[in-house]
């Protein structure tokens, strides 16, 4: 159980599921193809490969012994790096007028990130919680109700994480739910989640 654990603990880790989701939505909420593939490269650039980059040469000097962050000190920077480089895709959306999903998908990101950094310089609340839960919420927002097929999803990327003693259920637990809020809160203020 260990094995499947970690496979799944790689597979949700933001870095490389994040490439194919982030195409999708692009292509979803961009009807010109040539402009849906720009915005997801720009997309991809700011929220993925800088922030995995930055990780990646921190691992290169071993200034971290493991691309995960087991931890908690060392996830600052990265977390401050992602922060930075999200800040800086969320100014290129408006200064450029990319599509409004994108801008709410880049709002939830960086706040999130923004909260996940103040509150990991505590305590290591769950990265891969915050962000699994961050897509299923995604999904369900943009393609519908029956995309609450993945939400068990959420529960078992936090096992995994607890399995492999990477964090506690509280930590888990937490990281589900500030995600959770924070994706709420933004997708509504940007109109696409509507209470009647």
């Amino acid at each position: 159980m260990n094995k499947l654990a970690r496979i799944l603990s790689y597979i949700f880790d933001g870095s490389i599921i994040s490439i194919p989701i982030i195409i999708i939505i692009c292509l979803m909420v961009e009807d010109n193809r040539i402009e849906a593939v720009s915005w997801a490269f720009i997309c991809l650039l700011f929220g993925t490969a800088i922030p995995f980059l930055y990780i990646a040469l921190l691992y290169r000097r071993k200034e971290i012994g493991d691309m995960h962050i087991p931890e908690k000190e060392d996830r600052m920077k990265p977390l401050l790096v992602s922060v930075a480089s999200y800040a800086v895709c969320f100014a290129i959306l408006y200064i450029f007028n990319g599509p409004l999903f994108l801008k709410s998908l880049l709002a939830v990101s960086l706040a999130s990130a923004v909260i996940f950094t103040i509150i990991t310089y505590f305590w290591k609340i769950s990265l891969h919680a915050g962000w699994v839960t961050f897509v299923v919420i995604t999904f369900n927002v943009l393609f519908g109700r029956w995309m609450l097929i993945m939400i068990p999803l959420i529960p078992v990327i936090g096992w995994a994480r607890v399995r492999i003693k990477k964090h506690t259920v509280s930590q888990v637990i937490f990281g589900a739910g500030v995600s959770t809020i924070t994706s709420f809160l933004i997708y509504y203020n940007y109109g696409f989640i509507h209470i009647s």
